[in-house]
């Protein structure tokens, strides 16, 4: 089942994410580097209203939902994600209390856009709970689309930045009405019980999401605040492509992995918690590697083929730093803070994840005083290796994983056969343009499933032996 529900997990990840670079693509191209820091400090904005208000329902619901196979928490979560809304409509506008200077405009789009991404967000986590990866595939596709046409349309009616914000949060409303439309079950009502269950749970790590999300937000508004919008646009794009690719991916793994640990430890099985964590971390490498390696190293062939000619220079320039920055942030959240979850020692991931803000703030203002955009990129990948090694070092205090050190060679050899792939490719080729990306990524695509495939990294050879059997068994009607 487990890899059953990854590929199709993948399949739509994978395809919601070329969406996503088809959309910053195209954004690059139509929108000046300060229209699209609009959008950027938009979206950071709704990233922080997010996880002061809506992460503690979504982490909750991950949790318990998965856990709880025959309990149904769809009508207390409702129920919660109302008052909150009402909350963040109260306290929101406080700010122009005490920041007259901040755009109207622009806080209420970032609420629109938080309430309606994060709405989808909890309604895609009751999907992933109850295994059912087709709807969950299903609603992601509708999203993307949706919010990419919706950018383009905003953008040809010249609402610039502003525009890319409502086509968001109305992507995201359409894959609202379509979870809720699509699900015909009987919703259950409030539960008093629940309800606490949830807030004992969930309130602590709202702490962790707000500190991940003002320290996802903080490059990018520090950037804006020392360097202007244009550099905040130029770093935003070089942040997001790492994240329309690598996160995704990594979310497609964890989709289709996290509820199986909480069902097996659940089940008080600890060698079957043990294996699955295991198998997620490898499947979660296996798949996170090659992109890096790509992104890292064909970083000119990239964006120079596909990023904005105002973007291209800043953008490659940041790429290689920023993805190696992004994979260790992807191992720790995708992996090592797990930890926490599993022990239910939410204050801890809380106190890791302030750490790293703290350092982040502090290092940003550093590096981008004495050293501009490209110290930006240096804070982040600063930032994200202590705060890997902050996260393993509490692990040990909660509830250690595994690092099997066997499967993780085979993936490392698979990265280096790509790696100097791709760098042999590149000598061969001059300049940019689709075909130079294309020899470039194949070159390296191959000899990553060459080596993966010899080394029988994620059991890709037996997988696929077993399914050419199967295949020529009902090729010959056996």
């Amino acid at each position: 089942m487990l890899n059953r529900h990854f590929s199709i997990y993948l399949v739509s990840y994978v395809l919601s994410a070329a969406m996503g670079f088809f959309a910053v693509t195209a954004y690059t191209r139509l929108l000046t580097p300060g229209d699209y820091g609009v959008y950027v400090v938009g979206m950071s904005i709704a990233g922080i209203l997010g996880a002061i208000f809506f992460a503690w329902i979504k982490l909750s619901v991950s949790r318990y939902q998965a856990m709880s196979a025959d309990v149904d928490f769809r009508g207390t979560a409702m129920v919660g994600f109302a008052l909150t809304v009402l909350a963040m409509g109260t306290a929101t506008p406080l700010v122009f209390l005490f920041r007259s200077d901040v755009s109207v405009e622009l806080v209420l789009a970032s609420m629109f856009v938080a309430i309606m991404s994060n709405g989808f967000d909890v309604g895609q986590e009751f999907e992933r709970a109850k295994f059912r990866p087709f709807r969950f595939a299903a609603i992601s596709m509708v999203r993307s689309v949706s919010s990419v046409g919706f950018g383009l349309l905003g953008i040809w009616l010249g609402w610039g930045g502003m525009g890319l914000l409502a086509a968001f949060g109305l992507g995201s409303f359409a894959g609202v009405i379509l979870n809720l439309v699509s699900d015909r079950a009987r919703v259950a009502g409030f539960s008093h019980s629940q309800f606490m269950q949830l807030a004992r749970y969930g309130l602590p790590l709202t702490l962790a999401g707000l500190s991940v999300a003002v320290y996802s937000a903080s490059d990018r508004l520090i950037v804006a605040y020392l360097l202007g919008k244009d550099s905040a646009g130029i770093f935003g794009v070089a942040a997001d492509l790492p994240r329309q690719f690598m996160v995704m991916i990594a979310t497609s793994v964890a989709a289709a992995t996290v509820p199986m640990v909480f069902r097996s430890l659940s089940e008080q099985d600890s060698n079957a918690t043990r294996e699955r964590l295991t198998e997620s971390l490898e499947l979660l490498l296996v798949v996170v590697a090659p992109v890096a390696v790509w992104l890292a190293l064909a970083a000119d062939q990239v964006t120079g083929t596909l990023v904005g000619v105002d973007f291209r220079a800043g953008v490659s320039a940041l790429l290689p730093t920023l993805v190696l920055a992004r994979f260790f942030g992807i191992a720790n959240q995708f992996y090592v803070q797990l930890s926490f979850q599993l022990a239910e020692r939410p204050f801890m991931l809380a106190a890791q994840s302030f750490l790293t803000l703290v350092m982040s703030v502090a290092l940003m203002f550093m590096m981008v005083a004495g050293y501009g955009i490209y110290g930006a990129a240096l804070a982040t990948l600063a930032t994200e290796v202590i705060g890997f090694v902050i996260a393993v070092v509490l692990m040990h205090r909660a509830h250690p994983v595994p690092f099997d050190v066997v499967r993780l060679a085979g993936i490392a050899a698979s990265a280096v056969a790509m790696a100097a792939a791709i760098l042999l490719a590149r000598s061969q080729v001059h300049g940019t343009g689709f075909a130079a990306l294309t020899i470039v990524s194949v070159a390296g695509g191959l000899a990553y499933v060459a080596i993966a495939w010899l080394l029988n990294v994620a059991n890709v050879r037996t997988l696929s032996l077993r399914l050419l059997r199967t295949f020529n068994r009902r090729a010959l009607g056996v």
